[in-house]
């Protein structure tokens, strides 16, 4: 039987599901804290689409997500909470995070508009670590989340199978426009589809039945959805994903490691099987779904490619975006302001001209910080970013000697969320879009919490 901390008794069920408690009255949460959830929930599911959501909805309006924050910081009392935090985190780089960011937004409005703004949108969406830190401030509160949590991801898993039908699908989606964006689909847009079967895959894999039977189907489904989300997401990001969710489960969870590779396997072989099969099924990149495509898609990370026309055009992309990040580091060393407080919001960090617009972005986190805000910036960004990984290597630490496996699991599938939004970062703009920095630091705020219950529940 697996073991719960204190904080957790009673929510497990044989199964292994997070449950309500062994009372007959259901497990409730407070309308507003439920709301939150189905929000971040409609940006893991819907991204882009829902990313068009707002208040108005035409012209540029605000964001449900930035509207969802303001109508949070207006409630909570930070005060209090901040000095909380501080006993679960590093604080201070956080703190220095989000003076540098959001004073030279406001700084930046005069010139750049409400681009200043929208340039500024991880510093701004940042700051639902505070809202994830407050939504599970009780036990009850922390229990419902983890069970909304896996809800999320069973209809993650079942929305992502759709995959290979987005096309047709967002054809009878209703449409958006954005500010600055053409229509956009609100169902089926798929921008995050891949990673979020990963992630489904994932937890299949770690959150195991606590007694013993067999796991064949959960085993199979997991292999399922990463075929599926590796084979038509067709992205190099992915292929690292995996590779680095292999290593990091190695490092901190060797069984699951083991079944990681076991699945891994098991997707190679659901791909083999369907480019044997004769079938013209195209991904992302419209080639045709392959192991020998992935194998040279891969290989193209390194800006070189002998393989087909759809391999060599991924290759060329890679000095395109060198050439871009070379841009921004001559503007940085064009003066010391530059180059310690970085060249601000409101303009495009590229010179290249995509299909409608400008690309604002160089497809890399982390050199739209350290170009947005210099050295200083990406001193502070590097550091925030340690110390809640650090957070959360303390709390695993705490689970793995109280011997609470319950807990662990809880920790490494919202670890796994945060690792994949990471790596994404490194050949995206992830931390860019809310429906990536949202849950992100959301996330975070309530390992935080997390933690808080976990060395309360030790102490006691």
């Amino acid at each position: 039987m697996r073991n719960p901390s204190p904080a957790l008794a009673g929510t497990w069920q044989s199964d292994g599901f997070p449950a309500i408690h062994q009372s007959a009255t259901p497990l409730r949460i407070s309308f507003p804290r439920k709301m939150i959830l189905w929000m971040v929930g409609a940006y893991l599911i819907l991204n882009v689409g829902f990313e068009m959501v707002r208040i108005p909805p035409v012209g540029p309006g605000i964001p449900i997500g930035e509207l969802v924050l303001i109508l949070c910081i207006l409630a909570m009392s930070t005060r209090t909470l901040l000095p909380m935090m501080a006993k679960e985190v590093w604080l201070l780089p956080i703190l220095v995070w989000w003076g540098l960011s959001l004073s030279r937004s406001v700084m930046d409005f005069s010139s750049g508009g409400i681009w200043a703004f929208r340039d500024a949108s991880q510093a701004i969406e940042s700051l639902y670590l505070i809202v994830g830190f407050w939504l599970v401030s009780s036990e009850a509160n922390l229990q419902y989340f983890f069970r909304w949590l896996r809800r999320m991801l069973f209809i993650a898993a079942g929305y992502g199978l759709l995959y290979p039908l987005s096309d047709k699908l967002q054809a009878i989606s209703p449409k958006l426009s954005g500010f600055g964006t053409g229509a956009t689909p609100i169902f089926f847009a798929m921008q995050n589809a891949a990673v979020m079967l990963i992630w489904a895959a994932a937890w299949l894999l770690i959150d195991r039945p606590p007694v013993a039977r067999p796991t064949i189907t959960r085993d199979l489904f997991a292999g399922l959805l990463l075929a599926v989300g590796v084979a038509f997401g067709q992205s190099r990001s992915n292929y690292l994903q995996v590779l680095v969710l292999g290593a990091v489960l190695f490092a901190v969870k060797r069984r699951a490691a083991t079944k990681w590779a076991v699945t891994l396997l098991l997707g190679a072989v659901l791909i083999g099987a369907i480019s044997l099969s004769g079938f013209e099924l195209r991904g992302r990149e419209n080639q045709k779904i392959s192991l020998d495509f992935i194998a040279q898609h891969f290989e193209s990370i390194s800006g070189s490619s002998s393989g087909s026309e759809g391999v060599q055009g991924a290759a060329a992309g890679v000095p395109l975006r060198i050439g871009w990040w070379r841009h921004i580091f001559k503007q940085l060393e064009s003066s010391p302001q530059n180059m310690i407080f970085g060249l601000g919001y409101g303009i495009p960090l590229t010179n290249f001209k995509g299909w409608t617009a400008v690309t604002r972005e160089p497809h890399n986190s982390f050199i739209s910080v350290i170009g947005r805000l210099g050295l200083s910036g990406m001193l502070a960004w590097v550091l925030t970013q340690a110390a809640l990984y650090t957070s959360w290597l303390r709390s695993f630490r705490l689970c793995k000697r109280m011997h609470w496996t319950s807990d662990q699991i809880n920790l490494l599938i919202l670890l796994i969320f945060c690792l994949l939004t990471l790596v994404e970062s490194a050949g995206e703009a992830a931390m860019e879009v809310p429906f990536y920095a949202i849950p992100y630091y959301f996330f975070f705020g309530v390992i935080l919490r997390y933690g808080r219950h976990l060395r309360q529940a030790a102490a006691s």
